[in-house]
């Protein structure tokens, strides 16, 4: 999630209004080429894959350092945050679709890579969406903000979708969600 923004950093900051915040197709439709030379990935290596994308997307782990390149010198605050993220969440996903998960979890393995999808363009629909509003580009910025609450919505259809396949997962292989480092799913809304 993308920290609230304050209005003394906005109002610190010199206007770019002419500038576009741009959203990356790149990192929506990674295909890496390991993708095509995978293998089947055990449960023990998988883990720590599935994770650290889990982890990205429901709250972090404590410690994690951020591993970005930094704010550039022209990025405003709005597209640094959506670019970092959007970067950590594409590399997550790269590795991710890079290995072939065990059978049992191809069905949470495929969900979960369609959350850190959904994640990396959210992050950059609210960055376009403060950006228009911050211009003074109000129906710019009511269209990024309908756009956000729809990838949103799907987002937590999703999310509600994975923890029901990691539900049935255990149910039919118990001890998988251990084996994965993953405890206490909490019940879908």
């Amino acid at each position: 999630m993308v920290p609230p923004l304050g209005s003394a950093a906005v109002a610190a900051r010199p206007s770019t209004c002419h500038s576009r915040v741009r959203l990356k197709s790149d990192l929506l439709n990674l295909q890496p080429l390991a993708a095509i030379l995978r293998t089947v990935t055990t449960l023990t290596s998988y883990g720590p894959l599935f994770r650290d994308a889990y982890a990205a997307l429901h709250g972090g782990r404590t410690g994690d350092a951020p591993a970005d390149s930094g704010r550039q010198p022209d990025e405003s605050l709005e597209e640094y945050l959506a670019r970092s993220r959007g970067e950590a969440l594409g590399r997550r996903r790269a590795r991710l679709e890079a290995a072939e998960p065990p059978p049992e979890l191809r069905a949470a393995h495929d969900l979960l890579v369609r959350l850190l999808a959904a994640a990396a363009e959210a992050d950059a629909a609210l960055a376009a969406q403060v950006e228009a509003y911050r211009c003074g580009n109000f129906g710019d910025s009511v269209s990024h903000s309908d756009r956000l609450h729809a990838i949103v919505a799907e987002s937590a259809r999703l999310d509600r979708d994975l923890i029901l396949a990691l539900r049935k997962t255990e149910a039919a292989a118990p001890g998988t969600l251990i084996a994965l480092g993953i405890e206490g799913l909490e019940a879908p809304d």
